[in-house]
């Protein structure tokens, strides 16, 4: 995906144990955890299709504490006439308990002149805020995708930390060790890594 400038020299991780599963193990050395997701949809009479996600992960952090997110997502379409319009645009909470608390809130919004499923939103912890800003631009390419390929975290509006999507394998840009940023943008990074989205 495109990267910002502030990040794009940096190295990735990758996030390893995903895969497509419904639950597993996960490890973002030193940092490893478990998860759990499920998505749902419910399709009435070809009209309105109520779709919801949930996400659990617990993660063990380098310092050997841990944490667990609790995640909900939802989404309502209606269709009438082959015209499809978002009756409830895409939302996405997660709150997270144990060592660290933390909230993050992502919605898409109401209307939208592109035809970019674009999501923005805001995590919070500990007094550190980081906006959350869905990619859809693939480098080298022009035409920018519908569904999110990852997401970018802000501070004091510059970019320190990307999630990248695609595949099954996904890649972290994370501030290095030692960086009050670091902890931040993994709790979020991870939410969204696990997240079966419930608008696509």
């Amino acid at each position: 995906m495109s990267l910002p400038a502030s990040i794009a020299a940096e190295s990735a991780e990758t996030l390893q144990g995903l895969g497509g599963g419904r639950s597993g193990s996960f490890s973002l050395p030193p940092e490893t955890g478990t998860f759990s997701r499920g998505r749902d949809r419910v399709d009435l009479f070809s009209v309105v299709n109520w779709s919801s996600a949930s996400t659990r992960y617990s993660l063990v952090l380098a310092d050997g504490s841990r944490t667990e997110a609790a995640c909900s997502g939802k989404a309502v379409e209606a269709t009438w006439k082959a015209i499809a319009a978002n009756a409830k645009p895409f939302s996405f909470d997660c709150e997270w308990r144990g060592s660290r608390s933390a909230q993050l809130k992502m919605n898409a919004p109401v209307a939208s002149l592109t035809m970019k499923a674009e999501r923005s939103g805001q995590f919070s912890m500990a007094g550190t805020t980081l906006e959350v800003q869905s990619v859809h631009e693939v480098r080298g390419s022009s035409l920018p995708l519908e569904a999110p390929i990852g997401y970018v975290f802000k501070h004091d509006g510059k970019a320190v930390g990307a999630i990248e999507l695609n595949g099954l394998t996904p890649r972290l840009w994370r501030p290095a060790s030692g960086n009050a940023l670091r902890e931040p943008v993994t709790l979020a990074a991870l939410a969204l890594a696990l997240l079966w989205d419930p608008a696509t």
